[in-house]
C-alpha cells in the first residue's frame, strides 16, 4: 500500500469536529471513479474499488487497483503520485486535507460490484448482510451462481439467493492451505 498525505491547503482550513468530513457528505463514489479510472488505466491497471473512510483528523480515500498479472508496489506508487496530482488539479476535495491510499485488493479482496464476482465461482466468501436473513447476518458462503442481480450462495446445507444490494460486505475468503500447497 502506498499512502500519500497531500500538503495542507493554503486556503482557509475548516475547523470543528466534522470539518474533515464535510466533503464526504456530497462526494459520491461514482464521481471519484470518473476522475480516478482513466489514471489507473493509463498505468495498465484496472480500478478494483474505492472506499471513503472517515479518519480521526482527516478522511482517507482508499483506491484499490489490480492488473492481469497482479498489480505491484511500483504500480501503486505511480498511480498514487498521478492521482495526488490529478485530484489536486480538479479540486475534487475542495482544498481539504485528506489521505490518499493506493493498494492492491489482496487475496481476501473486498468485492465492490456484482460483476467482480463472476471470476470467483465456487469460492468461499465472508458475507455481512444489511438485514438479518434466516437468522443470520454474518456468514461464510460458497458462491454457486450469478444471474442478473441474483447471487446464489451455499451456506452449510442450504442455498441462499441474495441481491448484491443485500450485502453490506462481501469479501473473498481464500483457502490459504490450498494456496500454500500450490506454491510448493
Amino acid at each position: 500500500m502506498v499512502q500519500i498525505q497531500p500538503p495542507l491547503p493554503v486556503n482557509e482550513i475548516l475547523t470543528g469536529a466534522l470539518a474533515p468530513f464535510l466533503f464526504l457528505r456530497d462526494m459520491r463514489i461514482e464521481e471519484l471513479e470518473i476522475a480516478i479510472e482513466p489514471i489507473v488505466n493509463s498505468h495498465g491497471c484496472e480500478l478494483w474499488g474505492i472506499e471513503l473512510v472517515r479518519g480521526k483528523k482527516r478522511p482517507t480515500v482508499r483506491v484499490y487497483i489490480d492488473a492481469i498479472a497482479g498489480a505491484t508496489i511500483d504500480d501503486c506508487e505511480k498511480v498514487a503520485k498521478d492521482l495526488n496530482y490529478e485530484l489536486a488539479i480538479t479540486d475534487m476535495f475542495f482544498d481539504q486535507d485528506y489521505v490518499l491510499e493506493v493498494s492492491t485488493p489482496g487475496l481476501d479482496r473486498k468485492i465492490f460490484k456484482v460483476e467482480q464476482l463472476s471470476a470467483f465461482l465456487k469460492e468461499d466468501f465472508d458475507l455481512k448482510l444489511r438485514k438479518v436473513k434466516n437468522g443470520k447476518r454474518s456468514l461464510v458462503a460458497k458462491l454457486l451462481n450469478i444471474e442478473n442481480d441474483e447471487i446464489l450462495f451455499q451456506v452449510g446445507d442450504e442455498k441462499m439467493i441474495l441481491s448484491f444490494v443485500d450485502l453490506d460486505l462481501c469479501r473473498l475468503k481464500p483457502n490459504f492451505d490450498e494456496l500454500m500447497r500450490a506454491n510448493k
